[in-house]
């Protein structure tokens, strides 16, 4: 199901100025991944919190001890979810949780493995940063049975009751960046035109369900732009580099690049160079490229001219926010369904703003 942002809980406000686009959360909440039924991309109820949704049946942690939480990631292979492990590990220490994790390292039925092997731990919560948001369903109706409440990160499930839903908006991530292409066509051509290629994040997560929502509904306002690519660059920098190798093959003319997330981008970038396609910023061949999530190498492109823009999230700041979810679900508060967590839009004019300074490069955070 795709992200509701009508539904969002929170919506920031980061200010805007001439190529920059903030993305925060509006009224109530609606993300790097995916859900396509109207229940299941929140992989949240459709009601907003109330002391009765909220006060889980959740085992109560030993008299002394304290609350021990379990926390499945999809995968360490990609800067931003390492920040996103930073971030729960940053949660759970200012809420005095115990922290039990695990790695599914990109292996849908692992990572239920584990969220079932985590359960059987006496955790009193489960956070999930699913790989599948349909695979993920009998973990999540798992806890559901024993009692236990389900938090889901950055991406969601179709299926199963979550308590709350922690991600960006995505739909309107996705819109972002095909609001972005399409001025900076007009710009070009004086009004909005000209060919697009649309590099596709993971099939099967919430994040690359709405951002493809998103962008694909935004871009259709444009009739004169034309996409003439969609491929799945899986969030993943070499099958974006060859799907991007066979698309610069096959079409002399593009104008320019959406990536679901910024690997999607590095990597068609490389194959932009590697074709002795590039041509420096303000060229009238230029091909433009935006991503998302604002990686250190997103970053360093956009100084270097290789990528125009991205639309960076904060996994550190949003995972930790999901833990104080939990921390207000143990004291019978009531917590969002859905909360989204804000965006910004940072390109060459901005990168070494007040403004992004405040907003947070989490990149800088993350080693791998």
């Amino acid at each position: 199901m795709a992200w509701n942002s009508g539904r969002f809980d929170r919506w920031g406000t980061l200010g805007a100025s001439t190529g920059t686009v903030v993305l925060c959360v509006a009224a109530a909440l609606s993300g790097c991944s995916k859900s396509e039924s109207p229940s299941a991309s929140t992989a949240a109820s459709d009601t907003a919190a109330s002391p009765a949704s909220v006060a889980s049946a959740a085992p109560v942690a030993a008299a002394g001890g304290k609350p021990k939480i379990g926390f499945s990631v999809s995968t360490l292979n990609n800067a931003f979810f390492v920040g996103l492990k930073l971030g729960v590990e940053k949660g759970a220490k200012d809420e005095g949780f115990d922290l039990v994790q695990t790695n599914a390292n990109g292996d849908a039925q692992q990572q239920v493995n584990d969220a079932n092997n985590l359960l059987s731990q006496g955790i009193t919560a489960l956070v999930l940063n699913p790989i599948d948001s349909k695979a993920i369903i009998p973990a999540v109706q798992k806890a559901n049975s024993m009692g236990i409440p389900v938090f889901t990160l950055d991406r969601g499930s179709d299926g199963g009751k979550v308590t709350s839903f922690v991600a960006s908006d995505n739909v309107a991530l996705g819109a972002t960046g095909a609001k972005w292409i399409a001025d900076k066509l007009k710009e070009r051509y004086g009004s909005p035109k000209g060919n697009v290629v649309d590099l596709i994040g993971l099939v099967g997560t919430t994040a690359a369900t709405d951002r493809e929502k998103g962008f694909s509904d935004e871009i259709a306002k444009y009739p004169d732009i034309k996409v003439v690519a969609r491929q799945e660059g899986a969030f993943d920098q070499e099958k974006s580099l060859n799907a991007m190798t066979n698309i610069l093959q096959k079409f002399p003319q593009i104008d320019a690049v959406f990536g679901a997330n910024d690997d999607n981008t590095v990597g068609a970038e490389k194959a932009i160079d590697n074709a002795g396609r590039y041509k420096p910023l303000g060229d009238k061949e230029h091909i433009m490229v935006i991503g998302a999530d604002g990686t250190a190498q997103a970053l360093s492109a956009i100084r270097a001219g290789k990528q125009d823009a991205t639309i960076s999230q904060n996994p550190i700041e949003m995972a930790a926010k999901a833990l104080s979810f939990i921390a207000d679900n143990n004291a019978k508060k009531p917590v969002p369904a859905n909360y989204a967590w804000p965006t910004l839009l940072i390109d060459k004019s901005n990168i070494d703003s007040d403004e992004t300074k405040k907003y947070g490069l989490w990149s800088l955070q993350v080693s791998q």
